[in-house]
């Protein structure tokens, strides 16, 4: 009879060790997806205070990612938003926001008045798992 117990509980274990390694392996590791971004405003001027907002959808809880916010690139090519924020998601909705001073738009600082891009992309181990852009206007 404890034989029997000990067949049967080494037999749980072990049923219950293989569907620990094989369920992350056919599900997948926890994914998100960025599913919006905005600015505060679509018209901005010289030294404007522009207020980033991106929404991500999350699997479930991930721990080192990155948000890579880029873009404004001069007549140069030269991005004048580079910047990496590290985030924890949770399941569900997340939202993410960021205040960016804009340079002064002049031919010195290489920025025309004109359409500009912001670029939102979340990296995780090294790879980029979801990105989206958002365009705006910049004047003097």
């Amino acid at each position: 009879m404890r034989r029997d117990l000990l067949i049967i509980a080494l037999a749980g274990i072990g049923v219950l060790a293989l569907i620990m390694v094989i369920y992350p392996l056919v599900l997948g590791p926890a994914g998100a997806e960025i599913t919006a971004v905005t600015t505060d405003k679509d018209l901005y001027h010289s030294n404007d205070v522009m207020k980033i907002t991106v929404l991500v959808r999350s699997q479930g809880d991930m721990t080192n990612t990155t948000l890579v916010l880029s873009g404004i690139r001069d007549r140069h090519g030269s991005p004048h938003l580079r910047k990496e924020i590290p985030v924890s998601l949770s399941p569900g909705p997340n939202t993410l926001v960021y205040d960016h001073k804009l340079p002064a738009c002049s031919s010195c600082s290489g920025l025309l008045p004109g359409t500009y891009e912001v670029e939102a992309s979340l990296l995780r181990e090294g790879g980029i798992i979801s990105n989206m852009t958002h365009a705006f206007s910049l004047e003097q």
